[in-house]
């Protein structure tokens, strides 16, 4: 190698290997100071890729297990209401044999007979009271059939469509002495907020003005409220023109829009003379929804369709089926206050209707139209309430990573009635209240102390069969939802096992080997010692020249 001094090669080579030697020392460095083999893309691009796809089904698995556990604790919940139940069936059936026992008097009978209706009282309110987030898990009612899903979410009672009223649309006088001569007029239209047209329906707003100041007078939420906003100098410019400006009422909602025409001519139309003419002309009145239709509560109803006739005066009948026989009430409504809610319940169908009033008085023949002309899950005619069977509200967990894998709960309705609020869906259990409460030959509700022990005898032994059918039933449900928790408990299992073998996987892609990395740390910190004496030797080496030089 020729000897030179512009071009040290060795210090070159030194200052290169120096370099690498700091790289790989800083990165041994970063891994062990963060416990990452991969700090970034550039350390391992496609094992990021991988170690972040693994995390993604990490988090959806260990998610999936956290699914199943409320999945879990929900059926116990229902499981444990059921063994409730059947306690309390188990003693109705130890009261129907104990009926039978000849040297009982019929008043011991009567008391035996209140102890068997407490009891099923207590049932249907074991059944209510039983839920899980606010999920009903034995009491599931009927609904209103698709046609009218939109209910739910709350509808409008009175769809009148929104829009504004005034005394006038135009603002006459700009071409009055005083004023540029040939304007016509200012015109005007209105806008009004989305949020603000249940505020403001069946309201009267006026204006006032102070020189180009103009004021909007008015009721929201019970408050007196007014604005003021100055109305703006309209600029002529020799040619007929529409010039727009915009009031923007916030505080009401508001938008007025304003549009002078000028002439063909130069000149100022004052925004006071604009604002005169608005307030010398302008109420304005604004209509719209009033009221809404909140829910619908179908909590005794049976299947089927019911009429809603209006009979004036704000009375409203109500025509159907109930136990197989053909049922009417009617129920004279009241005004519901502005800002305020009333429930009108038909106790005779289970059903009842929440009204919101918003900014007036909703008064009771308004809500009866309303309701007669309503149009309630039948795709022809008005006046209609179809209501569709109860069936089972089917709950889905999912137990996987993937929106594939899930797992379908069902709750039950076990309640004894059959009809009100505690009306139920399953014959064996409605056949339970029946014979208990019942007023038909050989139920125990139609019993008296007149009745013959024959009577008596006959209406236990009724009872009897229908508590073994229910205790059958609710041995079915408990036995369904036991399997189910065992299920749910061997998913768990194997998703916690998968999240580990996972988290495993993804640590040895990912995680630093501090074996590994210490060992390069070390080899990192020679080698950067090395290289710095060799780069000293090397930055040494010109001097020789020198002794070449003397």
């Amino acid at each position: 190698m020729s000897t030179v001094i512009n071009t040290n090669l060795a210090s070159l080579f030194a200052q290169n290997s120096l370099a690498n030697a700091q790289t790989n020392l800083a990165q041994s460095v970063q891994r062990l100071s963060s416990g990452l083999r991969i700090n970034g893309a550039k350390d391992d691009a496609a094992g990021l890729s991988i170690s972040q796809n693994m995390q993604s089904q990490i988090n959806g698995t260990n998610q999936s297990v956290r699914n199943l556990s409320d999945a879990t604790n929900l059926l116990q919940v229902a499981d444990s209401s059921l063994a409730t139940v059947q306690d309390m069936l188990l003693r109705l059936k130890q009261l129907a044999v104990q009926g039978y026992d000849g040297s009982l008097s019929t008043q011991q009978k009567l008391s035996i007979l209140n102890e068997m209706k407490d009891l099923n009282a207590e049932i249907n309110q074991t059944a209510e009271r039983t839920r899980f987030n606010g999920i009903k898990l034995l009491s599931n009612t009927n609904n209103v059939d698709p046609y009218a899903s939109d209910l739910r979410s709350g509808s409008d009672l009175i769809t009148t469509a929104v829009s504004i009223t005034a005394a006038a649309s135009t603002i006459a006088g700009l071409g009055a002495a005083g004023t540029v001569k040939g304007a016509t007029a200012s015109t005007y239209t209105v806008s009004l907020g989305d949020d603000y047209k249940n505020k403001l329906a069946g309201q009267t707003f006026t204006f006032t003005n102070s020189g180009r100041y103009l004021t909007m007078n008015g009721t929201i939420d019970g408050m007196t409220t007014s604005q003021t906003l100055a109305v703006n100098d309209v600029i002529g410019n020799g040619a007929a023109a529409t010039v727009t400006q915009e009031l923007d009422f916030d505080a009401f909602g508001t938008k007025i829009m304003l549009s002078t025409l000028t002439a063909a001519t130069t000149g100022t139309y004052l925004g006071s003379t604009i604002a005169t003419g608005f307030n010398d002309m302008s109420t304005l009145g604004v209509t719209g929804i009033v009221g809404t239709l909140t829910n619908i509560n179908l909590s005794g109803a049976e299947t089927g369709t019911i009429t809603i006739t209006d009979n004036d005066s704000g009375t409203v009948t109500l025509t159907g089926t109930v136990n197989g026989l053909a049922t009417t009430q009617s129920l004279a409504l009241q005004t519901v206050s502005k800002n305020t809610s009333k429930t009108f319940e038909f106790s005779s169908f289970g059903v009842s209707f929440e009204v919101k009033a918003y900014a007036q008085d909703l008064s009771a023949t308004r809500i009866a139209d309303a309701l007669s002309a309503a149009n309630f899950g039948t795709a022809a005619g008005t006046g209609k309430l179809v209501v569709a069977g109860a069936g089972n509200t089917s709950l889905e967990f999912q137990s996987g990573p993937t929106s594939k894998s899930f797992i379908r709960v069902e709750t039950i309705n076990v309640m004894t009635a059959s009809s009100g609020i505690y009306a139920g869906s399953t014959d064996q259990m409605k056949s339970v209240g029946s014979r208990i409460t019942g007023d038909s030959a050989g139920d125990l509700g139609s019993l008296t102390a007149v009745d013959t022990q024959e009577t008596w005898q006959t209406a236990f032994k009724n009872t009897e069969v229908a508590v073994d059918a229910a205790l059958e039933y609710i041995s079915t449900q408990r036995g369904i939802y036991g399997s189910q928790i065992n299920r749910l408990g061997y998913v768990s299992t194997n998703l916690i096992s998968q999240s580990t073998n996972l988290q495993a996987s993804r640590s040895s892609i990912i995680d630093t080997d501090f074996a590994s990395e210490t060992a390069k740390l070390t080899k990192g910190q020679i080698m950067q010692q090395a290289a710095t004496a060799m780069l000293a030797q090397a930055n040494q080496m010109p001097n020789v020249i020198l002794s070449l030089l003397k």
